[in-house]
């Protein structure tokens, strides 16, 4: 599965900018006063400005296996310790996965995402090739097993062989795309970053083969006055 197009909101559009083209080097396609879009390896990542709060999104870029500890010291965050103190690489043996956290300019919960059963190291990458693309989305909801429920029948999104489903966490998808959903207010894995109900729009395929896909976050549960409103707002940008 492929993320193709996410679609997320900031009330920090300048903010943005500078974090993602400086900070991240990632290229400008697409802008205007109200939009900023990136390329982020197969995913083109959009920001859309508006005046209403925004709870933090959650989402992780791929990056080569053998290059994770080499995008720690080129990309000088303020890396989350986990795990244990002082270690900022996160072990996941599991899923034959490693990652560090960080946050950006929006208060954002971003991780770079290494995988050894992905075929991405190659000895003659270049900075513009270091990110495959955006790997994990996280999809905060009421109610997991029902939002399980209805990407698995809905969107024909398959259950990650390795994850283990729970009242509080299930992981959808495969290594080169996952959506994590998490029980509202509980925490993301390995930190103390609480999930929140937030607006976002994607375009994924589940497969090379299959038509292209689109999931409105708050088509996923059901959504608070406050979420309507948002909504409501962000249609008018998009018309």
């Amino acid at each position: 599965m492929k993320l193709l197009e996410i679609n997320l909101y900031t009330n920090d559009l300048a903010g943005t900018r500078a974090f993602y083209s400086r900070e991240l080097s990632l290229p400008i396609v697409s802008e205007s006063p109200l939009h900023l879009s990136f390329q982020v390896g197969w995913t083109r990542l959009t920001f859309y400005s508006v005046n209403l709060p925004i709870a933090p999104y959650h989402f992780g870029i791929n990056v080569p296996y053998s290059l994770l500890e080499e995008c720690t010291y080129y990309f000088a965050f303020d890396y989350l310790q986990l795990q244990a103190p002082g270690q900022i690489i996160a072990e996941f043996p599991v899923f034959r996965t490693r990652a560090c956290y960080f946050y950006d300019n929006n208060g954002n919960l971003i991780k770079f995402v290494s995988r050894a059963d992905l075929p991405l190291d190659d000895p003659n990458l270049t900075l513009a090739d270091l990110f495959q693309g955006i790997c994990e989305l996280g999809i905060s909801t009421l109610n997991v097993a029902q939002t399980t429920s209805q990407l698995l029948q809905q969107f024909g999104i398959r259950q990650h062989p390795n994850a283990k489903p729970s009242p509080d966490l299930n992981m959808l998808g495969d290594d080169n795309g996952l959506f994590i959903v998490s029980r509202l207010n509980s925490s993301w894995p390995f930190t103390q970053v609480k999930a929140k109900l937030s607006y976002s729009y994607t375009v994924f395929h589940t497969d090379t083969n299959a038509r292209l896909q689109v999931i409105n976050s708050h088509e996923l549960y059901k959504p608070q006055q406050e979420d309507i409103r948002l909504h409501q707002s962000i249609e008018s940008i998009l018309s």
